[in-house]
């Protein structure tokens, strides 16, 4: 059987199983068609290997394409296909964990005041109302890039104050609160919105250009560098990636972490409350964005202060 074929079975019965699959889909079917139209039992292990070294150092996508591989030659042994996996058996250290950005309030100030310049930009598509928007709610509600490109103009409720975030990461709708500042801003931009197109009626996007369709994810992404860049917010810490659109999600965690350290709050209590309002699927995955800065220690050391010395008196 061909090795694409395998790829296809493997990723239709994943996907069949509930799961998205879609990055391991992508490194399986880039995998096959850089190996061509060859059977499965001619791979080789030289040209695994190749596969998986690439061009540059090793990088935790390294080891995500290996995890990948790993998993469908699980299924190609375990049907017959394979004989064996030609699979290295020596995998190289992990890099370091990448660490996401943490955007000070005066950068948050720089990159809004930089999107007026989007209006004089030819040609003019985007609407600076837009992505200022775009940057405002992902700094006041740590929603993912897509779910806020995603939303419709009927998933946003301005009177109830509730965003609904349909079928996000993993399957799953959720309504997510937003707090009266934010709220303000939403009935700004829609009042722009309402001036635009809706193609698509109530479904159309509410994050939208001038010709009322979505703003394409690649495109936010790359007016997102420009505007970084033209408001000097950098890295200067020698990490491989400057900030990003997804950064922001981390830093309002961490920002709803220290407040309630600095309020006396329960804060394992309310760990659930936040993966639930992230839309993460368990607590430990929002544990990842919650790690310690400068501002989290502080906070987190002045609570045990009061409560080891407050014991004492």
């Amino acid at each position: 059987m061909t090795l694409a074929r395998v790829v296809a079975d493997y990723v239709a019965l994943k996907q069949a199983l509930g799961m998205r699959f879609r990055t391991e889909a992508r490194i399986l079917t880039a995998f096959s068609r850089a190996l061509g139209d060859v059977e499965l039992r001619e791979v080789t292990p030289e040209a695994v290997q190749a596969s998986l070294a690439g061009s540059g150092p090793v990088t935790t996508f390294w080891h995500r394409k290996y995890e990948a591989l790993t998993g469908f030659y699980r299924f190609a042994v375990g049907r017959g296909y394979a004989a064996r996996s030609p699979l290295p058996t020596t995998v190289p250290k992990r890099p370091a964990p990448f660490v996401p950005y943490l955007y000070r309030p005066e950068e948050v100030q720089r990159l809004l005041a930089a999107t007026d310049r989007l209006d004089t930009v030819p040609p003019a598509t985007l609407p600076s109302a837009t992505f200022r928007t775009l940057l405002l709610l992902l700094y006041g509600t740590g929603l993912r890039l897509g779910e806020a490109l995603a939303l419709t103009v009927a998933d946003v409720d301005l009177p109830g104050r509730v965003l609904t975030i349909r079928v996000s990461k993993f399957y799953k709708t959720r309504l997510v609160p937003v707090g009266p500042q934010l709220t303000q801003v939403l009935a700004a931009y829609a009042q722009v919105r309402g001036r635009l197109p809706r193609p698509a009626g109530m479904a159309s996007a509410f994050l939208a250009l001038r010709t009322g369709h979505p703003l394409p994810r690649h495109r936010a992404e790359r007016t997102f560098q420009r505007l970084r860049d033209r408001a000097g917010v950098r890295r200067e810490d020698g990490a491989r990636y400057q900030p990003r659109l997804h950064d922001f999600r981390h830093c309002f965690a961490v920002r709803r972490l220290v407040a309630w350290y600095q309020a006396g709050a329960d804060v394992q209590r309310l760990l659930p409350h936040l993966a639930t309002y992230l839309g993460h699927a368990d607590i430990a995955a929002t544990q990842r964005y919650l790690t310690l800065t400068p501002e989290l220690l502080h906070a987190a050391s002045a609570r045990f202060a009061a409560y080891a010395f407050g014991g004492l008196s």
